[in-house]
């Protein structure tokens, strides 16, 4: 099990280590993760953002408009949360 915590209200979320998404049972929002395509820091971000800011970084991304399972991260690498 993986517990990363939710980029909207910073709970801490019990998830499969294979899931690529959930949904926060704080705040219901829906979160994925997402690896920086410049430093490999995988974290938490909310699908309804445009773009996010590496948690780790500070880079600022545009996010994906499609996200497949197969090139998704998965919770059990997740290490931190990025920002909107």
């Amino acid at each position: 099990m993986a517990y990363p915590s939710c980029p909207s209200c910073l709970t801490v979320q019990m998830v499969g280590d294979e899931n690529d998404s959930y949904q926060c049972y704080g705040c219901y929002a829906t979160v994925r993760f997402f690896e920086c395509p410049w430093c490999g820091f995988s974290q938490t971000v909310m699908v309804s953002w445009n773009s996010f800011t590496c948690g780790q970084c500070e880079s600022r991304h545009d996010l994906p408009k499609r996200w497949t399972y197969g090139t998704s991260v998965k919770a059990g690498r997740v290490e931190g949360v990025g920002r909107s």
